[in-house]
């Protein structure tokens, strides 16, 4: 395999498929925070397109849409970061990057006009704008503060141009690393409110002075998995805990009256993907409430109104929107649908008006769409299709959900995707959500990196959820916990036992990949069964020990596995894909990128060490200036273009038959 894949067939392939399905330099292809005012006629989201080629990577824009629909308007020039509507819809607080490489700016738009700014340094993260509309807050992460992993896993602060045999130099501290809240009064320069060593994950108002917040005593990534949360004086920036959870939590929401704050409580895997229990904490009696979602794992919180909580949450394989009544004690559900999904990472919908939502739609077969939902009726607002895109995916299956037994006789969900036409087993790929703690939907085929330019050959797609997976209650999701790599691998075999069981796929022709997460399942797989004939992990895991000391996210593997890392044996390494030989030959294609914290880069040499160790054609392929999981431009399409020809040079075309070598 050549370092430049370019001039070869499969990335001409695969990069004509994507510049169908994402359009012409400046086409939205995509968006998020889409929000409104039910009293206004115009709604605002942050919409993707690409300016020059997609080898540029996208862009991120404000644009405004009438609710009626029509034309979508750019309102400004600058790489958006977050937007926040005011209380009353009057004004939307515009979060963007500023004129300097580690400023961003904050500006307040009415009528399609900036009213006012005010620059910081740092990475803005958060908005929120106080009841009465008077006051910001910010959360800013400093210029040196690691990503998540879904945004990237790695550190911001990029190597400033210096002779090049000067070291990187890593103290473990510094001003730089933390997040702090930040105050604007919308006059003058807004101001630092919170100071090391108190960091701020995520805040929001509760009333007019003060302000709840998931903080943690350190600024490193993994503390996240240890936050908790506390109360801040909006003017002195004094804070004190007023609630520790067993687990994680995430969509911290403080209610317009400050006397209830809404949070969602979970067993998570990642900081940006918590999914679980709708919390609501008294701040006078300190007691935390459980809201009944009936079989619905929340994703996203919006206060409605001072007595009313919107949320969005995922049911097996339906996303859903609903409301909890506090005074009622009951959730109604609007909206739920396998049919489509929401969300950028996980569900989220914004309230509008007494009963209804905003939402950016999408499915497998339906390129991101504009939406309003009113008593569970959709009407879209503004399609975000390219003009080419609909060509494109009609060769691309149709995606369905499927169930299967797991060895233990526990139902397990997925999603399928089966090619046009096919009336004898086909070549199967299984590609393995990250997390462990999150879970597959029925998301547009743009997402899917090779999975639907391989369906419009001929192959079969498994989207497994297995048991760790969200949707499906709290002892789901906690079943991995402390059996990483066990049973919810045999989950994924038995969905290829089934699949093979019904004559839909070749059991000769099976390949796994996945990132993060699901790039550990795609190094562990072949280590455990026969049933894989070819396998691309990318960002994987491959020994747990280095893993734990080279990570940001050390606390992760301590939660998911039970041994120590301090110790010999145990857990980690028997679940180490890089202490085990594969049961048969299976050629490896492993990518990472090289500036990766979640899943550092050696881990993949130590999955490949192993892979050639095993016998097996093994290809390692590192990204220079990619984070985690290779989501960037070109990366991605790079990516995708290896595992094509990787799949198609070691398992063969889908109409080779068995046997193909």
């Amino acid at each position: 395999m050549q370092r430049d894949f370019r001039s070869s067939a499969e990335f001409e392939a695969v990069h004509g498929f994507y510049s169908d399905l994402l359009g012409a330099p400046g086409h939205v292809f995509g968006g998020r925070s889409l929000c409104g005012h039910h009293g206004a006629g115009q709604l605002h989201f942050i919409g993707q397109s690409f300016e020059g080629t997609i080898e540029d990577g996208p862009a991120s824009r404000l644009y405004q849409v009438a609710r009626g629909g029509g034309p979508l308007k750019r309102l400004s020039e600058r790489e958006a970061r977050q937007i926040r509507l005011s209380p009353d819809g009057a004004r939307l607080a515009f979060a963007c990057q500023g004129d300097g490489p580690a400023a961003d700016l904050i500006e307040i738009w009415s009528d399609s006009v900036v009213v006012a700014s005010a620059a910081l340094q740092g990475r803005i993260e958060q908005l929120d704008w106080s009841p009465d509309g008077k006051k910001l807050l910010l959360v800013v992460a400093g210029t040196a503060a690691d990503l998540a992993g879904i945004h990237g896993g790695y550190a911001q602060k990029q190597q400033a141009e210096a002779v090049a045999w000067l070291p990187e130099v890593r103290l473990g501290e510094g001003e730089d690393l933390w997040r702090r809240i930040w105050i604007w009064d919308i006059k003058g320069a807004a101001r630092p409110l919170t100071a090391p060593p108190l960091n701020v994950w995520e805040a929001s108002w509760s009333g007019n002075g003060s302000i709840v917040a998931l903080v943690s005593d350190d600024h490193s990534e993994g503390s996240w998995y240890r936050a908790h949360l506390a109360l801040v004086d909006a003017g002195s920036g004094s804070a004190r805990t007023i609630h520790t959870p067993k687990d994680q939590i995430g969509c911290v929401r403080g209610g317009p009256g400050g006397d209830k704050v809404a949070f969602v409580q979970a067993f998570c895997s990642d900081r940006g993907l918590v999914a679980g229990l709708l919390s609501i904490l008294d701040l006078k009696t300190g007691a935390v409430v459980i809201a009944d979602t009936p079989g619905i794992d929340v994703t996203s919180v919006e206060w409605r109104s001072a007595t009313v909580i919107h949320f969005a949450g995922a049911g097996g394989p339906e996303t859903v929107s609903g409301d909890f009544s506090l005074d009622r004690a009951v959730a109604t559900q609007h909206w739920a649908s396998r049919e489509l999904t929401h969300g950028e990472w996980v569900p989220a919908s914004h309230p509008i008006g007494d009963r209804g939502s905003l939402f950016i739609a999408e499915s497998w077969s339906r390129a991101p769409f504009l939406a309003e939902e009113t008593d569970g009726s959709i009407v879209e607002l503004a399609s975000l299709a390219a003009p080419g895109a609909a060509k494109a995916m009609a060769a691309c299956g149709m995606v369905e959900p499927f169930e299967w037994p797991a060895p233990d006789g526990l139902t397990i969900q997925g999603w399928l995707v089966r090619p046009s036409g096919a009336t004898a087993p086909t070549p199967l790929l299984v590609d393995v959500h990250g997390g462990p703690v999150s879970a597959h939907r029925n998301r547009w085929l743009g997402r899917s990196r090779a999975g639907a330019i391989l369906a419009s050959r001929g192959w079969t797609v498994l989207f497994p959820n297995p048991r760790g997976s969200t949707g499906r209650g709290d002892d789901f999701a906690r079943a991995v916990k402390g059996d990483m790599g066990g049973a919810d691998s045999q989950d994924i075999i038995g969905g290829v036992d089934a699949l093979v069981a019904r004559g839909l796929v070749d059991a000769a022709r099976v390949a796994v990949t996945g990132t993060s997460y699901g790039g550990f399942m795609s190094a562990w797989l072949p280590s455990q069964s026969d049933r894989f004939a070819a396998a691309v992990p990318i960002s994987p895991v491959g020994d747990w020990y280095s893993q734990h000391r080279t990570s940001q996210i050390p606390e992760f593997d301590e939660i998911m596995l039970t041994t120590s890392p301090w110790q010999p044996g145990g857990e980690y390494f028997a679940r180490s894909p890089a202490f085990h030989k594969q049961k048969k030959i299976v050629p490896s294609l492993i990518m990472a990128g090289a500036i990766d914290k979640s899943t550092p880069p050696g881990q993949a040499e130590e999955c490949h060490f192993a892979a050639l160790r095993s016998g097996a054609p093994s290809a390692l392929v590192i990204y220079p200036k990619a984070g985690h999981s290779l989501r960037g431009y070109p990366e991605y399409i790079d990516s995708a273009a290896r595992i094509l020809w990787w799949l198609e040079r070691h398992i063969g075309p889908a109409g080779a038959g068995p046997g193909h070598q």
